[in-house]
């Protein structure tokens, strides 16, 4: 209820009142430097803000499960409403910036998009890593290509419902396949170097595996007052809260834009809840899959007596 109560007060008081066109012709506006330097503060606030999301968060569940009349429960739901706040506009922006590189004609903004994959690469590669670090770039990584594809699909639905043809739609497609190869390939660049130049071995991605398998399962958390799937979203750093506010919102301006009829409200509606029905059946066939291959990891794990986390510390570079 109270993470409901949250993303309605985001999207009806923050996001709604804003005009995704008016934002939209308002990037398309500036100049290519501005946009480098907003797309630059975007992704570095992006970061930090998923850090500290999981801690509001953490903060509020504990409250709410051991104190939940506290005076403390209060601050921490002002705390998580300010945070999801600031954390879906960096995410509105971001999907806006998207949406008209995607639109532009000469692609410079599309190409300054995927430059910026590659200058990760720099800014990461030279600097020393150990196990429990290069595990926080890859969770990093994770939540960056959930983020992509999300926002890429989103802007697909929007575009659609506004009347792009069928040819256009091919060279959207295409041009996306061109910003996940990038994303792709500065990932693998980056991970690759990184092990070689501080020593670690290949075989650490499979622990990260198993770290995440124990979350799934319940596994080391014995004893502990969390929740598996806040505990794997804790871990990975997922901001699934202002997903959602984001998703609603664009959501919202496709329905608006296909303008159905009348008559037909009665059909939009039932195809609208067929579709709820498909994701929700999918999101417990995904659960119940994700949690058989974990056990399967954990169990084909050559004896696991303690928590995968504690034993990844253990092997710090």
């Amino acid at each position: 209820f109270i993470l409901v109560t949250i993303i309605f007060l985001v999207y009806q008081f923050v996001l709604l009142p804003i005009s995704i066109g008016k934002l939209y012709h308002w990037i398309r506006g500036q100049a290519m430097l501005k946009l480098y330097v907003l797309i630059a503060i975007v992704e570095v606030f992006d970061r930090l803000m998923c850090s500290m999301g999981q801690d509001c968060f953490s903060s509020m569940y504990w409250n709410t499960t051991r104190r939940p009349k506290s005076t403390r429960m209060l601050v921490s739901f002002i705390v998580v409403l300010c945070y999801c706040t600031v954390h879906t506009l960096l995410l509105f922006v971001h999907v806006a910036t998207l949406n008209v590189a995607m639109n532009s004609a000469d692609h410079a903004l599309l190409t300054l998009l995927i430059s910026g994959n590659f200058a990760e690469i720099k800014s990461t590669v030279f600097k020393k890593y150990n196990r429990p670090n290069l595990f926080k770039i890859t969770a990093s990584d994770i939540c960056e290509r959930f983020k992509l594809a999300l926002f890429l699909m989103l802007v697909l639905v929007l575009n659609i419902c506004q009347g792009m043809d069928w040819k256009t739609t091919y060279q959207y497609l295409s041009m996306c396949g061109y910003v996940w190869v990038a994303e792709i390939l500065a990932d693998w660049i980056k991970h690759s170097f990184i092990t070689k130049f501080n020593f670690i071995q290949s075989k650490v991605y499979p622990e990260y595996a198993l770290l995440l398998a124990g979350d799934v399962t319940g596994f080391g958390h014995e004893g502990v007052n969390l929740d598996n799937t806040h505990a794997v979203v804790k871990r990975i750093g997922l901001a699934q809260i202002p997903f959602v506010c984001v998703m609603l919102r664009l959501l919202r301006e496709a329905v608006r834009y296909a303008q159905p009829e009348v008559e037909s409200l009665p059909m939009w509606i039932l195809c609208g809840l067929f579709v709820w029905m498909v994701l929700f059946g999918f999101k417990l066939l995904l659960g119940l899959y994700l949690q058989r291959v974990s056990l399967s990891r954990l169990e084909a794990a050559p004896d696991i007596k303690e928590s995968p986390s504690k034993s990844l510390d253990k092997k710090k570079v």
